[in-house]
């Protein structure tokens, strides 16, 4: 954001280019050393505040605010953002939602902050207790602390007051107390993916699968619905632990009741092509809240195990959007092409293609991100 929004006079530049060198002097590592991921930062647009993604202390910050007030023509709009920066570290991780949230509904004006505040969040330490607390719950029905409700009746009984004040929410999708994963289906291959199909908006992916083939669930947890339903035929809906619940549709025979504890790789139900389906196959969900979360962000069904053991969900506009931890995003620049970021990661076309659901001919557009795991 410095040096990009505001137009300083000629006669100044040494006078902040002094300022700079006293913020580097107190980083002491250089930004070319490869530093291991805690966990993804989507990050919106290039700029920051500072010219460092380092954890910077106080007392740099403010000798560098200090420095650009004793300009002739302080940059105000930067000052006060430098001054909100210093100020989150006093706050909760509520607090800091909520500020981001502002932020957002200010403009875009406010990016440079926004990443600056969305590094530093990413920066501490995520495994304290309390992130998880929801996963020691005593109640009878996983995660009741997030929904407060248990329905039986409907697939998706949420309305969209339950997400809609939401930020940010981490999940615990593995661990020794909760199990792992398992593949619903013996031999994964997706027929259809998630997003625009048709001019339809499908919310899961579709499973190849034969009549009678097992259908298992993912992880462990409690059944909240099992039953005939509209379009999406003989249904089995799993609330899970950490709040996420699995659907499973177009069954043919159910192999479990609502209220059974199921644990994962246990049998749920036998594949089929009831309700709305063109053949035999398994239409499968990942919802938190009821908003549905596009599955291949937090499963690699092609190795067939999670992307990450643990996942942040972003709120968006429309939903959520699922971050395992140790993932990266790429932000597409003018001039960028596939084969272009895939050598600068390593990797190839194909298997970018592969982690980002595109094709080797879809158009990039700037300010695109693209998916590196």
């Amino acid at each position: 954001m410095i040096g990009h929004k505001y137009i300083i006079k000629t006669s100044y530049i040494l006078l902040i280019i002094s300022g700079l060198l006293l913020l580097a002097s107190f980083v002491g590592e250089t930004e070319r050393e490869k530093k291991p991921v805690k966990q993804a930062v989507v990050m919106y647009g290039d700029e920051t505040l500072f010219n460092s993604i380092e954890n910077l202390s106080d007392e740099s910050i403010q000798a560098f605010h200090d420095s650009l007030r004793a300009l002739p023509e302080p940059p105000i709009g930067v000052l006060e953002q430098i001054k909100l920066f210093l100020e989150i570290k006093t706050m909760s991780k509520l607090e800091m939602a909520l500020l981001l949230d502002s932020l957002f509904d200010a403009g875009d004006e406010h990016y440079a902050l926004i990443n600056q505040v969305n590094l530093f969040i990413t920066s501490q330490d995520f495994e304290s207790e309390e992130e998880f607390d929801y996963l020691n719950s005593s109640h009878d029905f996983p995660a009741h602390s997030i929904y407060g409700n248990w329905n039986t009746t409907k697939p998706h009984p949420y309305s969209i007051e339950i997400w809609e004040s939401d930020s940010s929410q981490r999940l615990m999708l593995s661990n020794k107390d909760i199990g792992g994963y398992v593949s619903p289906v013996n031999k994964i291959v997706v027929t259809s993916t998630f997003g625009y199909r048709w001019e339809r908006f499908h919310r899961g992916v579709d499973l190849d699968l034969q009549v009678w083939d097992t259908v298992k669930s993912v992880f462990s947890g409690k059944v909240r619905f099992a039953a005939y339903f509209g379009g999406y035929g003989r249904t089995v809906v799993v609330r899970h632990h950490n709040g996420l619940e699995t659907l499973y549709a177009h069954l043919h025979r159910f192999k479990v009741s609502v209220g059974d504890e199921v644990e994962a790789g246990q049998l749920i139900g036998l594949g089929g092509s009831s309700g709305n389906s063109t053949g035999s196959h398994l239409h499968f969900e990942c919802r938190f809240k009821g908003v549905a979360i596009n599955p291949t962000q937090i499963i690699d069904f092609k190795e067939e195990k999670l992307v990450n053991d643990k996942v942040t969900l972003i709120k968006n506009k429309w939903g959520y959007t699922a971050i395992p931890d140790g993932v990266e995003y790429y932000t597409v620049k003018r001039g960028d092409y596939l084969m272009k970021i895939a050598d600068m990661y390593g990797t190839s076309c194909k298997q970018l293609c592969d982690d980002n659901q595109i094709k080797r001919n879809t158009p990039l557009r700037v300010g695109q991100k693209i998916r590196i795991l």
